[in-house]
C-alpha cells in the first residue's frame, strides 16, 4: 500500500537523492579508468601501451561496480511503491532494456571491424546476448562489464516475487533479515555464499543500499541497525587493508544520505548524471579497448585515452534518448510514469501540455499531453485518463494507474 498523509490521500513521493546520481557518475568513471589504466593492459586487450603509475590507483576503481550495487538496493523501495507484479517488473524491464538494446549492436559493429580474434563475436553470441543472460544460453559475454547485469536481474526477479505474493510492502522490513541471514552463512557455509544466488557476495551491498534507505525514510532502529552491521562484517572482513578502507569510504558515503543536508542536496545536472550513466557504463569497456589498441602508442597515449573518452558519450546521448522514448512507451502501457505538475497545483488541477514541469516529468512534448482533470472524492484522488498523440496520428490512450502519480495534486 503507498503511504498515506493525514488527510487520508496517498503522500507524496519521496523526493529524488540528487547526490546518488553524482553517486553514480563517480561509479562510472571509476570503473572506465580501472578498465583503461589497468585492467585492460593487464588482460591483453590492450596490449600497444605499458601501464602508467597512476594505475597503482585506477586497480582499484573496479569497487565502481559495489557502488552501483549499492544504488540499485537503495532505490528498490522507491521502484517497488504502490506497483503491481506487472508493473515493476515491466518497469525494470524498461530500464535495463532499451539502453541494452542499443548499447548491444553498437559494441558488436566495433568487434566486428577492430575486435579480431580476441573480442569478436559470433552471431549466434549476439543473439544470446540480446537476453542479458547469454551464459545460461552457453554463450559468453559480448562485453565483459555485461556479468553485472546478471546481479542486478537477480536482485529484480527475487522482489518481483515478494510483490507477486502480496508481500511488496514489506520489502524494506525484510531487507536486514537477509543481510543477517547472509552474514550466518558467510560465517558457517562460506563456500555457499559464492555460488548460491542471494546468498551472500556481491549480494551483501544490495542489502546494504536497501538498509540505508529505509533508515533514511522511516529513522533509526534496533533491527536497522543489526542488519547494517550485518552487511558491513562481510563488507570489511574485519581486516584493516587498503581495500577494506576504500569499501568503508564507499559504505559510509551512502550512510551520509541518511543525514537530511545531504538527501535534500539540489546538485546541477544531477539528472542528467543519472540518465548517462548506465548507457556509458555498457558502452565504454570493449569499444575503447579497441580503440585504445589499434591507435594508441607510448607516445600519444595520453591523447589517445582523451579522445576516447570524448567518443564514448556520443554513442551514450543516443542510448539516453532511447530511455526517453521507453519512458513514453510505459505512459502508453499505464504502467505509472511519474506527472509532476509542480507545487503549486491544486488539488482540481488541470494536467495540460502548458505545465513545463509536466512535459520534463512525462518525457513528452507540447503536444502529447492533452487536457485531463484530477477530482477529489473520499478515498483520495482520482485517477484521470491522459490522451495521448503524436504530432501526426493518434497513438493511444493511458491510465495513470500509480497512486502516487496524482499525489503531487494536493492542496
Amino acid at each position: 500500500m503507498p503511504r498515506m498523509s493525514g488527510t487520508g490521500a496517498p503522500a507524496a513521493p519521496r523526493a529524488r537523492v540528487e547526490i546518488i546520481d553524482y553517486y553514480r557518475l563517480a561509479a562510472a568513471l571509476a570503473v572506465m579508468a580501472f578498465h583503461y589504466l589497468y585492467n585492460g593492459i593487464k588482460n591483453g586487450k590492450i596490449g600497444s601501451i605499458s601501464h602508467e603509475p597512476v594505475a597503482a590507483i585506477a586497480q582499484y576503481g573496479y569497487l565502481g561496480v559495489n557502488l552501483f550495487f549499492m544504488i540499485s538496493g537503495y532505490v528498490i523501495t522507491t521502484s517497488v511503491a504502490g506497483k503491481t507484479a506487472r508493473q515493476f517488473a515491466v518497469g525494470r524491464a524498461l530500464r535495463l532494456y532499451p539502453a541494452f538494446w542499443v548499447a548491444l549492436p553498437i559494441t558488436a559493429v566495433f568487434a566486428l571491424l577492430l575486435g579480431g580474434e580476441r573480442m569478436g563475436v559470433t552471431v549466434e553470441q549476439f543473439l544470446a546476448n540480446l537476453t542479458m543472460i547469454p551464459t545460461v544460453l552457453g554463450q559468453p559475454f559480448v562485453d565483459g562489464v555485461y556479468w553485472t547485469l546478471l546481479y542486478e536481474l537477480q536482485f529484480y526477479v527475487a522482489v518481483f516475487l515478494l510483490i507477486l505474493f502480496g508481500q511488496g510492502h514489506r520489502v524494506a522490513a525484510l531487507m536486514p533479515a537477509w543481510a543477517i541471514g547472509m552474514l550466518y552463512l558467510t560465517v558457517a557455509a562460506p563456500g555457499l555464499t559464492g555460488s548460491a544466488p542471494l546468498l551472500g557476495n556481491y549480494f551483501i551491498w544490495f542489502a546494504a543500499g536497501a538498509i540505508i534507505a529505509s533508515i533514511a525514510e522511516s529513522g533509526w532502529s534496533a533491527y536497522r541497525v543489526l542488519g547494517l552491521l550485518a552487511t558491513y562484517i562481510p563488507i570489511s572482513s574485519l581486516e584493516l587493508t587498503l581495500t577494506t578502507v576504500l569499501k568503508t569510504g564507499i559504505f559510509l558515503m551512502v550512510v551520509a544520505t541518511v543525514v537530511p543536508q545531504v538527501r535534500n542536496l539540489r546538485l546541477p545536472g544531477s539528472k542528467t548524471a543519472g540518465a548517462l550513466t548506465y548507457p556509458v557504463y555498457l558502452l565504454h569497456a570493449h569499444i575503447g579497448y579497441m580503440l585504445l589498441d589499434r591507435f594508441a602508442t607510448e607516445s600519444n597515449k595520453w591523447l589517445v585515452y582523451g579522445a576516447v573518452a570524448g567518443f564514448v558519450p556520443r554513442p551514450r546521448l543516443r542510448a539516453a534518448r532511447d530511455r526517453r522514448t521507453s519512458s513514453g512507451l510505459a505512459t502508453l502501457l499505464g504502467l505509472g510514469v511519474r506527472l509532476d505538475p509542480g507545487p503549486r497545483c491544486r488539488s482540481d488541477a488541470v494536467l495540460c501540455g502548458s505545465c513545463p514541469r509536466l512535459r520534463a516529468s512525462a518525457r513528452t512534448s507540447p503536444r502529447s499531453v492533452r487536457t485531463g482533470r484530477a477530482r477529489r472524492t473520499r478515498r483520495g484522488i482520482r485517477p484521470q485518463r491522459v490522451i495521448v498523440y503524436s504530432s501526426t496520428s493518434t497513438m493511444g490512450t493511458a491510465t495513470i494507474r500509480h497512486p502516487q502519480v496524482i499525489a503531487v495534486l494536493r492542496s
